[in-house]
């Protein structure tokens, strides 16, 4: 996969971040094959903090590098910007390299070709507690219900940037002040937004886990109440930026990666231990990068599909009850 010979966007020239005071520029090359700033750059910006002393990154790309400007509206010191420029490499992927990966797969009939159309690095999100909150909300209902609820807690709950519409995901502290009877009005049941707020709580203890590895922090996830191996998984994914995340637990991956991956067609939705089990067989011979083949084969999933998945789960159509 090559890159667009023609430079995408200067970050000065996007029109959100010139009404605030630039503070600093970097440049990243990313290292490894294959990276695409069409995916990695859709964000072209990126609302780290919000409030009076709001910091955001405004990416480009240009001349085979991305380009990152750290802008400010109020008081912005240089550990602010380094941890700024910090985020913005975890948030482009640009340090994740998968030379390793595409050596691994490349005779491979299906990933092969995937990995080459597919850039498979895994990005981090900007904090723990936000890929924390996202998953938690996700849990249960579907990715049409868990988007509309995220949209309405980051609404009510995110920060805004002065002089933009940028606004920056909700810290713990202003999670925690989401009182239970709205969390059910965003879409957001009782099950969920305890542990919501229990993880908000400990915001701060979810940032410190980037300085374990990643098995231990899974483990540490999952003493909170509410937290299981799927949503653990899924935080070590974007929050951590982990290649070697396992899907155990989603109601449609282990079904869908152990088809593609040539494995057994007969799990049913009855055993869904079975089917966990199958998928881990067929993701072994990937270690350590389980995470990239759950990717490539989520993306191709959702290109063989030929009908939308539900809106509402037809089984279940209150999702503010879980």
């Amino acid at each position: 996969m090559r890159p667009p010979d023609e430079p995408h966007h200067s970050p000065s020239e996007l029109g959100g971040v010139s009404r605030l005071r630039p503070v600093a520029m970097a440049s990243f090359a990313p290292r490894g094959p294959g990276y695409d700033p069409r995916v990695r750059l859709a964000r072209r910006l990126v609302a780290v903090r919000g409030g009076p002393d709001a910091i955001v990154l405004a990416f480009g790309w240009a001349d085979r590098a991305v380009r990152v400007q750290v802008a400010a509206v109020g008081a912005c010191s240089s550990e602010d910007v380094e941890r700024a420029i910090a985020t913005a490499r975890a948030v482009a992927a640009v340090d994740d390299d998968p030379t390793e990966f595409f050596a691994m797969v490349r005779r491979h009939a299906l990933l092969g070709p995937l990995a080459r159309a597919v850039d498979p690095r895994i990005a981090s999100t900007p904090t723990v507690f936000e890929s924390f909150a996202v998953a938690v909300i996700e849990q249960l209902v579907t990715t049409f219900e868990a988007r509309a609820s995220i949209r309405r807690l980051w609404r009510i709950a995110g920060e805004p940037v002065p002089n933009t519409e940028l606004r920056a995901a909700p810290t713990g502290a202003a999670v925690k002040r989401v009182p239970m009877w709205k969390m059910h009005a965003i879409g957001v049941g009782s099950r969920r937004a305890v542990t919501l707020h229990e993880g908000a709580g400990r915001a701060e203890a979810l940032e410190r886990l980037r300085a374990h590895s990643p098995e231990v922090a899974i483990e540490k996830l999952q003493s909170l109440r509410g937290v299981g191996p799927w949503t653990a998984n899924a935080v070590a994914r974007s929050g951590l930026g982990w290649g070697d995340a396992v899907p155990v637990g989603d109601f449609h991956a282990p079904y869908t990666i152990t088809a593609a991956l040539g494995g057994p067609d007969d799990l049913t939705r009855d055993d869904p231990k079975a089917a966990d089990a199958a998928m881990l067989e067929m993701l072994e011979p990937f270690r350590p990068h389980r995470a990239r083949v759950a990717l490539l084969v989520e993306r191709h999933t959702a290109m063989q599909r030929g009908r939308r998945l539900p809106r509402i789960d037809p089984h279940r159509c209150e999702p503010w009850r879980y």
